[in-house]
């Protein structure tokens, strides 16, 4: 028997999965995910029948032996044992009675690790009660800022327009392991005939969606913009039907005049060929005259100067003509909700106060009044925050916390009560994609393991019990709210049976360059810093002491700290997080890779196998995120709490490290 249903963790894909299940005389017990398998469902239009590993994976993740499947209390022995649900959420309700009349004093910490309508029922519970939240982002936020600072909102082509670009630049987007389905197209695109090039330091899986490679210096990439929209005001290459869509078009090009063609390229560490490669595809000369598409991958931003990155490689594709045309556009992102309608949870109330997440240790720490009650949904905090052995402190600190969670994450572990939610094919949903405009549907194809509850029903499970309670809509009444936006025409029904829809947005974004700031113009940047080529490392230790960039990658079977597979939960890797570095990298010949090698820098050190990696920028050391702090593999108990400068995110790619015996 099949059923349709939906991923909804934290990757844009939002892929449609065709869930196999057995017969009923079949015996599954020895089956590690009980008979069940996933597959791709192959008349989704995007994903096209393809999931990756992780996906395939979920199965057997929802029936993991370290899955939480009852709610857990802490008791006076300062241990988890298992509770009630009456128990857990009468305990939980007790506390934030007990707050209700002080609402900054409770703080609500959701992410993304799991997204949709229902998904806002947290949202709903805490903005109810006026409770403080988080601000700022851990991922894409200084992007999504910069976005909106050049074109009035984020928004990108459709992602079927890719089919007709004529050459594709990739601005270190990882088509392997974070776009696998992008890849496909990509792929699909160099069989006709269409080349790409890639930019990045390195250390991408992109080798068989390249036709050529720029490698940079970690965050040089607005540089090597700036360079190749110096090249095209030098040479008169911006026609007036452009220049005149633009805010502050002189003041522009004056700042870029002021810089040398030398003094940008030195600055990523570019030469003059590499210049003259991206000159040639962003000039329509790579792809026979037609337009370039442009991919920005998801860690141009996490530097200081992030957004700025991100908002020069906008206006190069902007200024060359690429914009607002079938084929072309920069591709970053875009909301997953902006689709529905989800309002039902913001309608709720307001929050008492903000928490900025990048340095969210040093916020608890000195909050006035302190934070006494912590709820934590969709979000491991302490695993995925910079500076993770002092968030997990600021949190054992808090009186009260919560967390919803599936597995005894670095967060959960520090929890005074551990709520059992649903994982993907187990909860309802509905919820769109970061980059494309289909919509989802999630059925719940598998039952729910032991005492499970979906996320939903925890949420109004404390509301109700409340002395004064909050009232929570049914579940069928947000859903069909949901598709009440005026970019769908489809019923609940409608979208049950299929387990998809498209939205009604332009297959071409800003088309005749009209964008959506009042004054219907793309906004240039304002300056160009020359900063960050050597910023300092924290607690005011010398770069030369810390001479090499951390980039923190993607791991293909883990998305963030979620493990997918049983067999790679972290009580599993005993063995050091294995990094990678140039085999030209200057740390290399002080090293004796025949004793301990260490990862340090000023917030601590870390045992790690060094592993080389051609192609690879000398100066940087590449290292998989995913790690779990309990087991000494987190990177982010080497990062330093730093802020991009748009968006307030997180600067990770910013921290300088070395490696040492």
């Amino acid at each position: 028997m099949q059923r349709l249903s939906a991923c909804s963790l934290d990757c844009h894909g939002a892929c449609s999965l065709v869930v196999h299940l057995p017969d009923e005389e079949m015996s599954v017990h020895d089956h590690p995910a009980g008979g069940v398998r996933v597959s791709g469902n192959p008349d989704h239009p995007f994903t096209r029948g393809v999931v990756c590993v992780k996906g395939r994976g979920l199965a057997a993740r929802r029936l993991s032996p370290d899955r939480i499947t009852t709610p857990l209390v802490r008791g006076a022995d300062g241990e988890l044992h298992p509770a009630t649900w009456d128990e857990a959420l009468a305990l939980c309700a007790s506390k934030l009675d007990a707050l209700r009349d002080t609402p900054e004093a409770i703080l609500h910490l959701r992410g993304f690790g799991y997204r949709g309508a229902l998904a806002e029922a947290s949202n709903y519970l805490f903005n109810s009660l006026g409770a403080a939240r988080k601000r700022g982002s851990l991922c894409d936020g200084a992007g999504d800022a910069a976005c909106e600072a050049d074109f009035g909102t984020p928004d990108h082509n459709d992602s079927d327009d890719l089919a007709n670009a004529a050459a594709i630049v990739n601005w270190g987007k990882d088509l392997a392991r974070s776009s696998l389905h992008l890849g496909l197209m990509v792929r699909d695109a160099r069989k006709r005939g269409v080349p790409v090039l890639t930019i990045s330091p390195g250390g991408d899986d992109n080798d068989a969606f390249t036709d050529a490679r720029i490698r940079i210096r970690p965050g040089g990439d607005r540089f090597l913009a700036a360079a190749a929209i110096r090249r095209l005001l030098t040479d008169d290459a911006v026609p007036p039907a452009i220049s005149g869509r633009t805010r502050g078009f002189e003041q522009f090009r004056a700042m870029l005049l002021a810089h040398s063609e030398a003094e940008l390229l030195a600055a990523c560490d570019a030469t003059t060929e590499d210049l003259d490669t991206l000159c040639r595809w962003m000039r329509r000369q790579a792809g026979n005259g037609g337009p370039t598409a442009s991919l920005l991958g998801w860690g141009l931003q996490r530097y200081l100067r992030g957004g700025e990155s991100v908002r020069f490689v906008n206006a190069l594709v902007m200024l060359s003509g690429n914009m607002g045309v079938s084929g072309g556009g920069a591709y970053y992102g875009i909301s997953s909700g902006r689709s529905l309608d989800l309002s039902w949870s913001k309608k709720a109330g307001t929050p008492a106060r903000t928490f900025l997440l990048s340095h969210l240790a040093q916020e608890l720490a000195r909050a006035d009044p302190p934070v006494r009650f912590l709820w934590v949904d969709a979000f491991n905090p302490v695993n995925q925050s910079p500076d993770a052995p002092a968030l997990a402190r600021a949190v054992e600190a808090i009186d009260f916390t919560v967390v919803v969670e599936a597995f005894l994450t670095d967060t959960a572990r520090r929890a005074d009560v551990v709520l059992p939610c649903a994982l993907v094919m187990e909860r309802e949903e509905i919820f769109g994609s970061a980059y494309h405009n289909y919509i989802a549907y999630a059925a719940p194809a598998c039952p729910m393991p032991g005492q499970v509850r979906h996320d939903f029903d925890i949420a109004r499970g404390v509301a109700e019990r409340l002395a004064r309670p909050i009232p929570f809509p049914e579940r069928e009444e947000v859903l069909r709210q949901a598709l009440r936006s005026p970019y769908l025409e489809v019923s609940l029904e409608e979208l049950k049976t299929a387990g998809w829809a498209k939205a009604k947005r332009p297959s071409v974004a800003w088309e005749g360059l009209r964008f959506a700031h009042p004054d219907g113009l793309y906004h240039l940047p304002e300056a160009l810093h020359l900063d960050g080529t050597a910023v300092a490392a924290s607690d005011a230790a010398s770069p030369a002491d810390y001479p090499l960039h951390l980039l923190t990658l993607l791991a293909p079977d883990y998305v963030n700290s979620q493990v997918s597979l049983p067999a790679r939960q972290p009580a599993d890797n005993a063995a050091p997080v294995t990094v990678q570095v140039a085999p030209e990298c200057p740390a290399l010949p002080a090293l004796d890779l025949d004793r301990p090698v260490f990862l340090a820098s000023p917030h601590g050190r870390m045992l790690v196998q060094v592993q080389t990696l051609p192609g690879l920028h000398p100066r940087t050391v590449i290292m998989p995120r995913g790690g779990w702090l309990a087991h000494g593999r987190s990177p982010n108990a080497l990062i330093a709490p730093l802020s991009t400068d748009m968006g307030d995110g997180a600067a990770y790619y910013e921290q300088r490290v070395r490696l040492e015996n």
